[in-house]
């Protein structure tokens, strides 16, 4: 874990070392793509969890349709 916070302390001194516009362009370059990532992965679980109430929803049914 030592071996990672060391890594990290060098990249944020090497972006904060930078000027506005490359940091800038450095940051969106990361953070755009995790964004993506992460709306896909935030899209999928929630069709899954979707999927999952409503074949609760089509169990419970007793067909007098209320």
């Amino acid at each position: 874990m030592s071996g990672f916070v060391t890594w990290w302390d060098g990249v944020e001194e090497w972006l904060t070392a930078l000027s506005f516009v490359p940091q800038l362009l450095v940051t969106l370059a990361v953070v755009v793509p995790v964004a993506v990532v992460a709306a896909i992965v935030l899209n999928w679980l929630v069709t899954m969890g979707s999927r999952v109430f409503d074949r609760r929803s089509f169990a419970d049914d007793d067909g007098s349709g209320l």
